[in-house]
């Protein structure tokens, strides 16, 4: 049986993107331990260079990420998303062989602004894949994510253990490498509706704009910021409120908690993005926000590990189905031919939250007590929901499409 284009491109980006962020995932649980090999030995120091190092990923990536996005439209998504992958080869591999923190930290800052790789898959596989189809490629894109996100530091822990350091970081560029080649050998870019040397001839600048112009996508990126920013916020207090119940096993338990957020919110993107080729975008990504914020507000009340790995896993349910549905709305709205410049923008909207709202909760804790933190990012995302299905509209049907429902029905029968 012969595969579909779309779907072929779709299965071997989302094998590349699971492969080489499970590897960057290695690296997260033991970074502020390699600062001790660097010779940075005072807690005070290491927790100044752990964030330093940090913002200097975050900040490299909000503003390079709208310029290679421009550039992916003028010369191939395909081709930039190969870049990402070849250069986070080579910067992470050399994380690995540095001396002093100082070498880390402008490395850190290179993977920040040379790297992001979901955004160019992202990209990627909207420009290619036929509308009624998004959501479904944007869940099941995101679903690699959230399972690398949660298998990752577990197994970059068992080999940090095994091997050392310096050895997973090898290992992590060698995962890259092979990221790169699934991509460079089973993707194949298909042409859009613009053709490439009209894209080069239009500009940068002239791709940013074209983006910018639109309004609802430009909602639709702030709507992104808030989503990524939402459970940042809250997540650095995870582990506190599992360690202040007084639990035997605090580690265990707080892996337990993220194990729960991570495999609900993987199986809930798949299905959110089936529900939204069925119901449509607006409306899936509305209920996914609203009932995500419900889920974040009883936590403020939790004062049992199991009761709050129970409700991290309802938040799951419901959060894992917000990005897929956004990034599916964005896909629709954004012009033939300007994907890139469109997820550069979202990939800088991600990178402001990463860096703005571990800071921002954190202040939040220190002022309320670690639960209150849970009653703002559930508010927040209820408002945004409500936002969203005030300003936001469910985008025109392409010549020939049906509506989702209606779809539905035919083809049930």
């Amino acid at each position: 049986m012969r595969v579909e284009p779309w779907r072929r491109n779709l299965y071997a980006i989302w094998l590349s993107t699971f492969i080489s962020l499970s590897g960057a995932n290695f690296i997260f649980p033991f970074m502020p331990l390699y600062l001790h090999d660097l010779g940075v030995t005072d807690p005070g120091a290491t927790a100044f260079w752990a964030g330093l190092l940090a913002t200097s990923t975050g900040v490299a990536q909000f503003l390079f990420a709208p310029l290679w996005g421009a550039v992916a439209d003028q010369f191939g998504r395909k081709l930039m998303l190969l870049r990402a992958l070849a250069g986070a080869t080579v910067v992470i591999t050399l994380q690995g062989t540095v001396s002093a923190p100082w070498q880390l930290l402008i490395l850190r800052a290179a993977q920040g602004g040379f790297v992001a790789t979901v955004p160019a898959a992202t990209a990627l596989i909207a420009a290619g894949t036929p509308r009624r189809h998004l959501g479904f490629s944007m869940g099941f894109l995101q679903m690699a994510v959230f399972t690398s996100q949660t298998m990752g530091p577990l197994a970059g822990g068992v080999l940090a253990g095994l091997f050392g350091f310096r050895e997973t970081f090898f290992i992590t560029g060698g995962m890259y490498f092979l990221a790169a080649l699934l991509v460079l050998f089973f993707v194949r870019e298909e042409t859009a509706d613009q053709e490439p040397a009209e894209r080069r001839s239009a500009g940068l600048l002239a791709n940013l704009r074209a983006v910018t112009n639109q309004r609802t996508i430009l909602v639709l990126v702030g709507v992104a910021y808030f989503l990524y920013a939402g459970p940042a916020f809250v997540r650095p207090q995870l582990a506190l409120i599992v360690e202040s119940t007084g639990t035997a096993h605090p580690a265990t338990y707080a892996g337990l908690v993220f194990a729960a957020l991570g495999v609900c919110s993987a199986a809930a993107s798949v299905v959110a993005g089936r529900l939204a080729g069925r119901y449509g975008y607006q409306r899936t990504l509305v209920a996914a926000t609203v009932g995500a914020g419900l889920m974040y507000l009883p936590i403020y009340f939790v004062d049992r590990p199991l009761m709050l790995a129970a409700q991290m896993g309802l938040v799951g349910l419901f959060a894992g189905g917000m990005l897929p549905s956004n990034n599916a709305l964005i896909g629709a709205y954004t012009p033939a031919g300007r994907h890139g410049s469109a997820f550069g923008l979202v990939s800088s909207a991600q990178a402001l939250a990463l860096a703005t709202g571990p800071l921002t909760g954190g202040v939040v804790a220190s002022q309320f007590g670690i639960h209150a933190g849970f009653l703002v990012t559930g508010t927040a995302l209820v408002l945004v929901g409500i936002f969203v299905s005030l300003t936001v509209r469910e985008p025109a049907l392409e010549e020939g499409e049906q509506e989702p429902a209606e779809a539905d029905l035919r083809a049930r029968r």
